[in-house]
Order: C-alpha cells, then structure tokens, then sequence
C-alpha cells in the first residue's frame, strides 16, 4: 500500500513532479535527436562509393526521426496535460478544507434539534421512506417522502421521535427504502448521504483524497467524485 502524505493547501507538489517528469522527457528527445545525426553522419562518410545513399533512403530515415520525435512530443504533452489535471484537483480539494459536504454513509448530525442529511435515488420511485434510528437499533421516526424523482433530494429531522418527544438516546443513523409502481427499488439505487467536514487534503500515487469527519467523529478518506453536493 502506498503511503499517504497530508497536506493542508498545496497542490504544488503535483505541478513539480510534472515538470520533472516533462524535462526528463525534453532530454530523452533531444538525445535521440544527437544520436541520430551522429549515426546519420557515420553511415554517410563510411557508405560504398558505388552503392550511395540517395535522397529517398536520407527521406526515409529522417522521417523515422521525425516519428521518434512527434512520440516524444505527445508524451510530453500528456504528461505535461496530467500534472494540469493533478494541479487542479489539488487546488479543487483544497478550496473545501473547513466545508461541510454530503458523501456517501447513513450517519446522522443532530445540532439544536436540527440535522442534515441527503438521498441519492439512481431511478424514480412512487414512494420513499426514511426511518430514523437510535443508537440500539430502533426505529423512532418515519418520514414518508412520497413520489421523487431520480437525483439528490435533501432530507432534514427536527430531533424528534414519532411521539412527537425530542430523541434522547443518540448517536442516529438512518435507512431509506423505496418501491416503485409497488415493485421494491433495489438497494444499489438508493444511496444514503451523511454531512461530514473536509479537514485536511491528501494526495498519494498522483491521486487526491479528503480527509472528512462526519457524526460521532467517524472519519475518512474520499475522492472528489464522492462529494454530492457542499452544504455550505
């Protein structure tokens, strides 16, 4: 397993790395370039007097050079277009740190009697419930969503149980489930989001991770592609 490095804002480091990797390339090149001509230049002054080299045979081999030198080219611009697109996700990542987003896990934040959670609903459903949990495992309050469409819906609890009383026995997780035209919606369709806050940024293996922790101080590390939607 590669390790980890934490970071706090410096999405520099992928920059660096790449143009390393472009002069390492541009030499590459322009030693290929010399040893060519060199080669080129021996072949012609050690060529049979009755057999010399025309100027289709010079064409072929210079246009061999010229491929070498288009592949070095390209390389060193997908490199170059590679470290762009670390910088970037670096420099994205980065302007979270301190954000709250929604990522995927069922963990729930109660706050003044006010929580924050997220669905993500992979196709339509005629009706959707949310069943709140305590921290033994049962069910004290249900909410009854109704029709919603595919895509991000925002859900919220107020902190209290079907009794209309406020919860006492955290911490809270919750469920979904949905049936559509009365036939279930599979699981893999119905993905629960919790709020966690991005704390630091990570990047390992030219991959850039965050650092979040959400409800009772459950942490982890996520891609960018994880984050559905930043809450504020």
């Amino acid at each position: 397993m590669s390790s980890i490095t934490s970071v706090t804002a410096n999405p520099l480091a992928a920059s660096s790395a790449s143009s390393s990797s472009n002069n390492v390339l541009s030499t590459n090149a322009a030693q290929t370039q010399d040893s060519f001509m060199q080669l080129l230049v021996a072949q012609i002054q050690n060529q049979d007097p009755t057999k010399p080299m025309t100027s289709s045979d010079m064409t072929a081999q210079m246009s061999q050079l010229n491929m070498v030198n288009g592949i070095n080219q390209l390389n060193t611009t997908l490199s170059a277009m590679a470290g762009n697109s670390q910088s970037t996700s670096a420099l994205q990542a980065a302007s979270l740190i301190g954000h709250n987003v929604l990522v995927p896990g069922n963990n729930i934040h109660l706050s003044n009697g006010s929580a924050q959670m997220g669905l993500q609903l992979d196709q339509a459903a005629t009706d959707v419930q949310v069943n709140i949990l305590d921290s033994a495992g049962k069910v004290i309050n249900t909410q009854d969503l109704g029709s919603q469409a595919a895509g991000l819906q925002s859900l919220s609890w107020d902190g209290t149980t079907n009794m209309g009383t406020p919860a006492n026995n955290p911490p809270y997780t919750f469920t979904v489930t949905a049936t559509n035209a009365g036939a279930s919606v599979p699981s893999s369709a119905i993905n629960p989001l919790e709020v966690a806050t991005v704390k630091n940024v990570a990047m390992a293996g030219g991959l850039t991770s965050l650092n979040v922790t959400s409800a009772n101080n459950t942490t982890a590390n996520i891609a960018l592609s994880d984050i559905y939607e930043v809450t504020n």
